[in-house]
């Protein structure tokens, strides 16, 4: 299985889900926290991230990612970052606005 089937089917179906349910809710307000949001978990991840894999405390099967590399990082991880941060924040999202 690669690194984006992985994201599409354990993450995909989540985000549709906090898409919908928070939908009636949604602002631009809450889109710009997402974005802002997502700034700051890129850079708070990414540099520790590509520490442990520059130390080999793990790495990534070339045959399972993209090829698609920022540093020593394929994009489907920072992807896992910011899918993982968006479904949480709106599954939260729905439950304080209600």
């Amino acid at each position: 299985m690669t690194y984006a089937r992985f994201l599409a089917l354990f993450l995909g179906p989540l985000l549709v889900l906090g898409l919908v349910r928070v939908r009636p809710v949604f602002r631009v307000r809450h889109l710009l926290f997402l974005l802002g949001l997502s700034v700051v978990v890129v850079a708070w991840t990414s540099p520790w991230d590509n520490a442990a894999v520059a130390a080999g405390l793990w790495g990534f099967d070339p045959e399972r990612i993209s090829g698609i590399v920022l540093g020593l990082l394929p994009i489907e991880e920072y992807l896992f970052f910011l899918l993982q941060t968006w479904v949480t924040s709106l599954l939260l999202m729905r439950r304080v606005m209600r």
